[in-house]
Order: C-alpha cells, then structure tokens, then sequence
C-alpha cells in the first residue's frame, strides 16, 4: 500500500515539482551481453555519450537516497531497473522499500536471478509486473542475442512468477535479426500464460550505436511486427504496447487499434525521469544528461534544470510542421544524440526509415561482435 504524495517521513513535496513516476537504475553491473544493449555508461569513450560515470550506493545510502528523492518529488510509482537489478546485493532490501514509499513498483529484470521465494516476496510486498526480455522463441538464438545463456532462465522465471501470482510482462525488442521471430514470441507467452508484451523497437544509444547496420530494423519489419500483433493480440488476448517511439511519417500507426503506442515522455506530464546507481537524475535512461545529483541537492533544484525545459522544443528540422510535431518530436531524440551528437539530428530509425541508402555511414567503425560491448 502506497502513501500520500510528500509523506515520505522527513521530506515535503513541492507541487510545482511534482512527477508521478521515477525510474531507479539499481546498479551498472549486467552478466548479459546484448548486442542492443543502450545503457548510456556501455558507450565508447569518444562517442557522444562516452564518459557516463560508473559505481553504486550501498544499500542503506540507496534506500536513504531513494527516500529523499521520492519524498520531494512526490512520485507514486517506481520501476526498478539497471543493469541487472538483482545483482546489487541488497536489492530485495532496496524493492521491499520502494514498495512501502509508492503504490506502484514494477521490475525490469533479465530473470536469470528470480527464485521462488524472490517471487513470493514480490507477491508478498504487492509488486505490480515484472518485465522479462525475450528477443526469440528459440533458445540458441535468444542465447545469442543476449550474450548469455539464459532462455532457460527467462522461462523458469516467468513461470515462478506466474506461480507466485506475480504478473510478468514480455519485452520484445526488434531487431534484424530477429523481427522474424516476433509472431513466435507471441505463441509462446500464450503458453506460458503472459498477456501482456511492450514492443520495442531497437533504439540506439550507448554502446549499441556501434551495431545499427547489423541490428537496427527496417521500416518494413517494424510494420510487419505491428500486423502480426493487431491480428494475434485479441486472439490470445495478449496486450501489445510500444515504448520507444515509431514516427507515423514511417508507418501510419492509425491503422491499428489494438497496440497501444507510446512517444516521448520528456517535456508532458508523465515523464520517465531515471535516478541512477549514486543519485544522479537523468531526463530518460537513454539520456546521458546529468541534471543534478539528489544525494547533494534537493530535488527542487535538480527539476528546475534547463535541459528538461529546452529538451522538448529541439525537434528535428524535417518535423517542423508535421501534425505529430509535439507528440511524436521526431522520435527518440536521445538516439539521435548518442548517434550522430546533436538532438536536433533524426534519430537512425527516423534518418534511415527516410533515407535508406545512408545506412552503411551509420557509426559502425570498430564494430565488435554481438552480445560483447566489451
């Protein structure tokens, strides 16, 4: 059971910098490899989001931490992300917490740490879903793609969940390499009793800006992927819904009634404002951004920073204009930073969707192999 805004004890809210939701990134430690992987502290040095700052706050610094920043900005739900959010040793310690400060708690997890009694706790403490990721049906290539040998783990994991009566949603994120297999995916969350799957569409950022010729999707795949889901979604009841944003100069998304589609939270009333592993406050977990760092200044302060302000307003040239301007912004902005340095640059899914033949000087140089960003 969640509190009233601004009652978490020893802190006030002020209602001018009041947000509903706060991501918190438990830890930069991750035993998966994704070759999509868009951490901000996995980019290369020398690219444009190079230099991310990496460490953790204990458990106790964390949960003091976590109290401060909840209590002033009166936030009522919390995901609970990373990394790997269960690799922080005193992780249960950290969600048992979040749980007793909102009245929402979801956890992003690649599963492979879930236990039974980890389940009945979630159930226990009222944790609202438990996002897992499943990139295919077939395990060597889920396998693969994840940089680890964990397909077993995600299935024994949704299955403890399901148990312990947790709900447990399924992350998607389409790639070339394995849109094809989406449709699969599907039928196998109908199996194992999940109705609920947020598909995302890779979007760049991190050290994941080094595999888009390899692995970002074309226009066309993406589409497909939406068929597949507007026709296979009421079938088996399974709920589909998009995070990161797909530009409807590239697919017209009011062709489909059964997915719901998601754009930028950045600059509306719901925004997805992400506090990392030491305090620090990010726009988004794709920024690399540092507003502020709560454990030395009050939230107040760190809110009122420009850049979520101005963020909103630099929207590519070739959207000036559009009918979707201010809700679609040009897509994923920050992946547009990460790529090419500049917010105001189409994203690559954007740039490329109009300008294929541009794919191949994408940032690719040093590519690496996928599922080891090194």
């Amino acid at each position: 059971m969640g509190i009233l805004h601004g009652e978490v004890e020893g802190w006030a809210c002020d209602p001018e910098h009041q947000v509903p939701r706060l991501d918190f990134e438990l830890t930069a430690g991750c035993d998966h490899k994704c070759g999509h992987c868009y951490n901000v502290w996995n980019a290369s040095a020398d690219d444009p989001q190079g230099g991310y700052p990496k460490g953790q706050l204990r458990g106790p610094d964390f949960i003091q931490m976590m109290d401060k920043v909840v209590g002033q900005s009166g936030a009522d739900h919390i995901t609970i992300t990373g990394g790997e959010p269960l690799l922080h040793r005193d992780a249960m310690d950290i969600i048992k917490r979040a749980t007793e400060l909102v009245s929402t708690v979801q956890i992003i997890t690649n599963g492979s740490h879930i236990t039974p009694a980890k389940a009945t706790d979630f159930k226990r403490w009222g944790v609202r879903s438990v996002q897992l990721t499943l990139l295919s049906a077939d395990a060597a290539e889920h396998d693969r793609l994840k940089g680890a040998e964990c397909f077993a783990d995600t299935v024994r994991a949704a299955l403890d969940l399901r148990d312990a009566g947790v709900p447990v949603q399924i992350c998607f994120v389409a790639m070339t390499e394995n849109w094809h297999r989406f449709e699969d995916v599907m039928e196998l969350c109908y199996v194992l009793g999940i109705r609920a799957i947020s598909y995302n569409r890779m979007s760049p950022t991190g050290w994941a800006i080094h595999q888009i010729e390899s692995l970002l999707p074309m226009v066309e795949q993406v589409e497909a992927n939406l068929d597949s889901a507007e026709r296979l979604g009421p079938k088996y009841e399974i709920h589909v819904s998009t995070a990161m944003p797909i530009p409807p100069c590239l697919i017209r998304l009011s062709r489909y009634k059964w997915v719901k589609f998601g754009f930028c939270s950045i600059g509306t009333h719901t925004p997805n404002i992400t506090v990392d592993a030491m305090g620090n406050i990010r726009s988004c977990n794709l920024s690399s951004n540092i507003m502020g760092n709560v454990v030395d200044a009050d939230w107040t302060q760190i809110h009122a920073d420009p850049y979520l302000h101005t963020f909103k307003s630099k929207v590519p040239e070739m959207c000036r204009g559009c009918a979707y301007e201010t809700s679609c912004q040009g897509g994923c902005k920050e992946s547009g930073f990460a790529t090419y340095g500049d917010l105001q640059h189409p994203e690559p899914f954007l740039y490329l969707g109009h300008n294929p033949e541009a794919r191949a000087a994408t940032p690719t140089d040093g590519l690496v192999q996928i599922g080891d960003p090194g």
